[in-house]
């Protein structure tokens, strides 16, 4: 089972270092962690988001996730990528940030054809990480995207590549 977390935190200087002893509590069972803020020569935001790529025990996930609940100043989304589940996760209105987590299988021509469509949506990309990742014994890719803040139209990028055989996709919006 591949389990996507992804937060929102609304102060992350208020909310960073509880949220920080909690990940390095649970650190055994995040496999790939990406976090990010806005920043430029004139701003440094307060509002962040992580998104969390949990491995081995279940029971652990279940754990970290409670810890992070309880901090209180965190939206937090999780999905399961090998489960079939919706495609959209939007818990709010407009979001702040959208994530998309893409999980295909190894066959080389379904990589050059997902490749072919994310390239063309390259300029709403704003952050691209790709994982090797196991499922059921065969090898897996997993992407996880940061789309552009503003983007109108993740809807039909998310039905492309769901379209595609062997190919699972999730936008969390938040």
């Amino acid at each position: 089972m591949i389990k996507i977390v992804v937060l929102k935190i609304i102060d992350r200087v208020k909310e960073a270092d509880l949220t920080q002893s909690f990940l390095t509590r649970h650190s055994s069972v995040i496999a790939t962690r990406l976090g990010f803020h806005e920043l430029t020569d004139e701003v440094c935001g307060r509002e962040a988001c992580m998104v969390l790529h949990l491995t081995g025990d279940p029971a652990e996930w279940k754990s970290l996730i409670d810890d992070l609940k309880s901090i209180g100043g965190l939206q937090i989304v999780e999905t399961d990528m090998s489960e079939k589940s919706d495609l959209i996760i939007s818990p709010n209105g407009r979001p702040d940030f959208s994530i998309m987590a893409i999980l295909i299988d190894s066959n080389r021509g379904k990589v050059k054809d997902l490749q072919k469509i994310l390239t063309s949506y390259g300029c709403e990309i704003r952050t691209r990480l790709g994982v090797n990742e196991m499922l059921f014994g065969q090898p897996y890719g997993l992407i996880i995207l940061e789309m552009r803040p503003g983007f109108e139209g993740p809807e039909a990028l998310v039905r492309k590549l769901d379209a595609m055989e062997g190919v699972r996709v999730r936008l969390i919006n938040l």
